[in-house]
């Protein structure tokens, strides 16, 4: 298995996919930082107006006005959007990376060598999606670590220190890398449904970006116009990219939404179950 594992990630190593897609990754966080480093400016600068302490209060009203009146959930919040920068097309890349392990054999003809090398079909499937969750791990710390210096940078620049001791941060970065990973997983499982590189890729990119868009619209169509119920709005959390955002969130990304937990049970879920199909299609299919 150790040898089946460096063969595939010396097989992505080699090429050049997973250095555009590092950048790619890269530059959807630098951008997607810069964003969030504005808005959580204009949201501090806005607090910091609000939650002014009126100076006739006096000392014992003052100590009641700063519990009252505290700035830590919206610095949580800030600090969470930053080190989790960039997650939306990061995972895309991590996904579309995971379908590639899988479809760059057929694409080069190199499935029936390696099948023939390793008859266990399993251990092959096995280890391309271990070297696909090794990939979406090193694109989440390279991602960290960048959003991170940033955003340190930024809370010493406002007077802040950067949140790193607060649970909801620490808890969104981590759920995260489990996000990250379990795109990885998907993806390897979609590249088993779809052999065609050219039609996993698309495939993959449609239903991640459109969907994503779609879903908003389709529930929020049902809810206005049919079925009036909060449980309609919550039920969004059952597709992939929503799960994704809900479960890196300190708060809810919508007044519908369910706990981060929830999100994190969901994308666990899909990578069981898919990961699981994937396997046992690839056990089944004919090679060629």
């Amino acid at each position: 298995m150790i040898r089946l594992i460096r063969s595939e990630l010396m097989k992505v190593r080699t090429t050049n996919v997973w250095l555009v897609f590092t950048i790619g990754v890269l530059l959807s966080a630098a951008i997607m930082a810069i964003i969030w480093i504005n808005v959580g400016s204009s949201q501090i600068d806005e607090a910091r107006i609000m939650f002014a302490v009126p100076e006739e209060l006096s000392p014992k009203e003052k100590e009641e006005w700063i519990r009252t009146h505290d700035l830590g959930p919206i610095l949580a919040n800030t600090a969470a959007q930053i080190y989790t920068s960039g997650q939306f097309l990061g995972i895309l890349f991590v996904m579309l990376l995971g379908a590639i392990v899988v479809t760059n054999e057929y694409h080069h003809q190199t499935a029936t060598a390696t099948f023939l090398a390793t008859p266990k079909r399993t251990k092959v499937i096995v280890a391309k999606l271990i070297t696909a969750i090794s990939f979406a791990g090193f694109y989440w710390l390279v991602t960290t670590v960048f959003n991170g210096v940033l955003g340190i940078l930024f809370f010493f620049s406002e007077g802040y220190d950067p949140q790193l001791g607060d649970w909801t941060v620490i808890r969104a970065v981590l759920m995260n890398g489990l996000a990250f990973g379990l795109w990885g997983i998907l993806g390897v499982a979609l590249g088993v449904l779809i052999r065609n590189q050219i039609g996993a890729v698309i495939t993959g990119s449609v239903l991640y970006v459109v969907g994503s868009y779609a879903i908003i619209l389709v529930y929020g169509l049902i809810y206005a116009f049919w079925i009036k119920k909060q449980w309609i709005l919550s039920s969004m959390v059952i597709w992939p990219s929503m799960a994704s955002q809900i479960m890196v969130s300190p708060e809810k990304v919508y007044p519908q939404s369910p706990d981060w937990w929830v999100g994190a049970l969901v994308l666990v879920g899909y990578g069981i179950v898919f990961g699981t199909i994937g396997t046992m299609i690839a056990r089944k299919r004919d090679v060629s």
